[in-house]
């Protein structure tokens, strides 16, 4: 199983690649390489914040299915995850292999903007961890 630093890597990495392919847009495999990786990103997010909350995440692709587990778990996600779950996950299994699939480039910014409001969040929790890992040592008492 992934850590949560090798899904929050692995996160950035797709995101990344979703950048780096926007200077091709509107080239027909840069939009479907965009939204694969963008679907890639968030979903290794989800995948990371179920971690950080102490449960193993599902071995899916489908975004509404981790993130209902996050929901489970007490997890805040961004409102906007609700509006495009359905169209990542379809993202994710039908854009390797159906051409017609149409491209939105409001679902794309919204994804965008989902991968960025899930890094802060994870962001935030791991630094929070830090916080009180360095506090309860220095409640120690020393020798």
């Amino acid at each position: 199983m992934l850590s949560v630093h090798d899904f929050v890597t692995l996160a950035a990495r797709d995101y990344a690649l979703c950048c780096k392919v926007e200077e091709d847009f509107p080239d027909e495999y840069a939009l479907t390489a965009a939204c694969y990786h963008i679907q890639q990103a968030v979903e290794k997010q989800l995948k990371a914040l179920i971690l950080l909350y102490g449960e193993t995440p599902e071995f899916t692709h489908n975004i509404v299915k981790l993130a209902k587990k996050c929901e489970d778990l007490g997890i805040g996600l961004p409102e906007v995850l609700d509006d495009i779950s359905d169209t990542l996950t379809m993202w994710e299994s039908s854009m390797r292999y159906d051409p017609f699939i149409a491209f939105s480039e409001k679902k794309y910014s919204k994804a965008k903007l989902v991968y960025d409001e899930l890094k802060t969040q994870i962001s935030q929790f791991l630094d929070n961890m830090v916080q009180d890992e360095d506090e309860s040592q220095g409640l120690q008492p020393t020798m």
